[in-house]
């Protein structure tokens, strides 16, 4: 009997395209009789009143499904992770390399996690604090990266970065991206970074668009300290971006400390799911015209 007995259902915001899915995945849990709650995206794309907060379904929920892309994944780990709820996602996003189930396979894969065929994909969190003048102003978590980033499109950002305490270099580019494995395939993919299995022990610095061509992506342990500090040269609008979902100004002297997170992220993922199957899906690798 499947260890999972009462289930979150959360939906990509303002997306019909979702509804088919979730349509799904309620006549599959009522058929079988197992509860759920669903959040407020849900109940407007089902046209019901009720819904379930964030907050019940922490307290309430052994699972969450996630229906839509990886971003409104991302979003909801922020919350479920703290309260340790595994996490799997039906995909009606774009890519999407951590929502793994089609919608064209629902039930088959739900008939799987619900007889105790899956496994556990465990991806670890950073954490990262904005210091201003000796005092934390902010500190959240992220799952996929976080990024340095200048807010004036046409004008680069210059930041002092530190490993460990010891001096990395000074860079002077569009924004600086500190990425998991799992966010190796995100922002840090499209700016040249490499892709690193997400059982890596590791963590990739990638400067986007850099104005010297030397300043390369970097792969260090995952256990590394790392410190950004904005150049007080650098007058301008500029902010450090958590997952894409939280987004925090930052001005000249700021420093952002980033280390590895205590939280984790577990993903089930149904049988014949794995990383190199969804790479080569997601980067068609291997495809034949």
């Amino acid at each position: 009997m499947s260890i999972f007995k009462k289930i979150a259902i959360i939906s990509k915001k303002d997306d019909e395209s979702v509804k088919d899915s979730l349509d799904t995945v309620i006549k599959y849990l009522d058929k079988k009789k197992i509860q759920y709650f669903f959040d407020e995206n849900s109940s407007i794309l089902l046209k019901k009143n009720n819904y379930s907060s964030i907050e019940d379904i922490k307290n309430n929920c052994d699972i969450a499904f996630i229906i839509g892309g990886d971003g409104t994944l991302l979003r909801s780990a922020q919350e479920l992770s703290k309260a340790n709820i595994p996490i799997c996602g039906i995909n009606r996003g774009r890519l999407g390399f951590l929502v793994d189930i089609s919608p064209n396979h629902i039930e088959e894969n739900l008939n799987s996690i619900f007889s105790d065929e899956y496994s556990v994909d465990e991806r670890i969190s950073l954490t990262g604090s904005v210091i201003r003048d000796g005092n934390e102003i902010s500190k959240n978590i992220s799952f996929n990266d976080v990024v340095i980033h200048s807010k004036d499109a046409v004008r680069m950002i210059e930041m002092d970065t530190t490993l460990n305490g010891k001096n990395l270099y000074t860079v002077n580019a569009d924004g600086l991206v500190i990425s998991t494995p799992t966010g190796s395939t995100a922002y840090s993919l499209s700016s040249g970074g490499p892709i690193l299995e997400p059982t890596m022990d590791a963590l990739v610095i990638v400067p986007i668009c850099p104005h010297l061509l030397s300043n390369r992506p970097f792969v260090i342990d995952m256990n590394s300290i790392i410190e950004i500090k904005l150049s007080e040269k650098s007058n301008m609008n500029a902010s450090v971006t958590f997952d894409g979902q939280i987004n925090v100004p930052i001005q000249a002297n700021d420093i952002i400390k980033i280390s590895k997170g205590e939280i984790s992220l577990k993903l089930i993922q149904p049988p014949g799911i794995d990383f190199l199957s969804i790479l080569r899906e997601k980067l068609g690798w291997g495809y034949k015209p």
